[in-house]
């Protein structure tokens, strides 16, 4: 499944969407509303090339939200922390233990 929205209440915001030489990438994703600890949902948040490999994780585990929002940042480096090629990449969302995921295109000119 591809593109498939976590649930109903998720959504993705990144910016900006292009990459560029000494910036980062933001991406703020709308969290479901929790109660306690242990009912934090488990993200795993990472970049992926064209053909769907990761090239980074930004996020694996558990996140409190603040204020219903998660919050991450990627700088461009993949996770042996050398930049990654210029070109088309997506950031990928995904609720472990659920089935779908939500990708968005992103692109880097570095």
């Amino acid at each position: 499944m591809t593109d498939t929205l976590l649930d109903t209440a998720s959504s993705v915001e990144i910016w900006p969407p292009i990459l560029r030489p000494g910036e980062r990438i933001h991406v703020a994703i709308r969290a479901t509303r929790v109660v306690g600890t242990m009912s934090l949902p488990v993200y795993r948040i990472s970049i992926v090339d064209p053909r769907r490999r990761r090239v980074a994780t930004l996020l694996h585990g558990r996140s409190r939200p603040i204020q219903g929002v998660v919050c991450v940042e990627w700088d461009g480096r993949d996770d042996e922390g050398r930049s990654v090629a210029p070109g088309d990449y997506r950031l990928r969302v995904e609720r472990l233990g659920s089935p779908s995921w939500l990708e968005r295109p992103l692109r880097v000119e570095l």
